[in-house]
């Protein structure tokens, strides 16, 4: 192999081999370190960024404009047509609004929530197109499995959000076959409310499918914290922040980090992880919004990176709450439960 740009002469078949020269980009920061006893097991890299309504920056860490899918993290988002179109006239509640907006576990109360929707609305649930999921939950899974059963759609960590588009999708006169395809209408209108936020043209940007079978986008990190931030002027994203900090639990469930920061301080902050290591949140009432990405690709670390970056801003104080302490050290346990590590954040700098 080479250890130089290559640039011999032409291969037997005629072809000239491209000049190749390395581009050295700067590393991100290591935003959090994993130890295993006193040995450093992994350096977890990443971005923030930090900005207004307008989309002005306000500070950031790595690549602010780090290209990243939006996966769940939107969810809120999404769920804008449900809000504008569907939920006054189906006399949807605030749990219901919850769980459209949900990553959740598949526990009985986010199942029957969902499937409550999905009856005001008169869809059957047979209508779900995000595919089986064994729930999240392993009490849950484990009931499940001994009684017999098996993952269904409707345990879809996203149903709540499918449910929603659904519900939006009968209240329209939309079909409800294809509701997935992005030129349904029902995907016209959610597309719509993420360029409108996000303030990016879709239009343009690179896609892909979602575990959950919808598009998901390519966007500038900074534009996720935006669509948080100018949602907070919105009435129907104001709507479903107050549902999310009514129902944390439906959110996302037992044992997640959305769940017990939505616990503590959801009248003063949204939150709402994605896939990919990504997660958004703002502060309320008018903002800032904030979004990480990490370069793992692996949410376990969030919490940590978080927790430190919400105390950095002034969002929450030195002195965590002890729902919230767990949070800021993750303990790694080996396969007899034994813990044999931690998870903790680095110095995160914000310029």
């Amino acid at each position: 192999m080479h250890s130089s740009p290559v640039t011999a002469g032409p291969y037997q078949n005629g072809l000239v081999p491209v000049k190749v020269s390395a581009v050295s980009e700067p590393a991100p920061p290591v935003l959090a370190t994993i130890w295993r006893g006193t040995v450093v097991e992994a350096r977890i890299r990443g971005h923030v960024a930090v900005v207004d309504s307008s989309g002005r920056l306000l500070s950031s860490a790595g690549t602010p404009d780090a290209k990243t899918t939006l996966r769940s993290c939107v969810k809120p988002i999404q769920a804008l047509p449900f809000l504008r179109l569907a939920a006054d006239r189906l006399g949807a509640t605030d749990a219901e609004i919850a769980i459209a907006c949900a990553s959740h576990q598949g526990e009985d109360e986010h199942v029957a929530t969902a499937r409550a929707l999905l009856a005001k609305a008169r869809v059957p649930e047979a209508a779900l197109g995000c595919g089986p999921q064994m729930p999240a939950d392993d009490a849950t899974a484990r009931r499940l499995m001994a009684s017999g059963g098996e993952p269904l759609p409707i345990h879809n960590n996203c149903s709540g959000k499918h449910a929603a588009m659904l519900a939006t999708c009968a209240v329209m006169g939309w079909p409800l076959d294809g509701y997935l395809e992005l030129e349904h209408p029902c995907q016209q209108a959610v597309s719509a409310a993420l360029q409108e936020m996000l303030g990016v043209d879709l239009a343009a940007a690179p896609r892909g499918i979602d575990g959950c079978g919808l598009t998901t986008y390519g966007a500038p990190l900074a534009s996720v914290a935006r669509g948080f931030a100018s949602g907070s002027h919105d009435p129907a994203f104001r709507r479903a922040q107050d549902a999310m900090a009514a129902h944390p639990f439906l959110v996302a469930g037992t044992g997640r980090f959305d769940t017990a920061l939505l616990e503590v301080a959801g009248t003063r902050l949204t939150a709402k992880i994605g896939g990919a290591g990504v997660w958004a949140a703002v502060a309320r009432p008018g903002g800032p919004g904030i979004a990480i990405k990490l370069e793992s690709g692996g949410g376990d670390v969030i919490p940590v990176v978080a927790l430190a970056v919400l105390q950095q801003l002034g969002l929450l104080v030195p002195d965590l709450p002890d729902r919230l302490r767990p949070y800021a050290r993750l303990t790694v346990r080996n396969w007899a439960g034994r813990d044999v590590g931690e998870i903790r954040a680095d110095p995160i700098v914000l310029s």
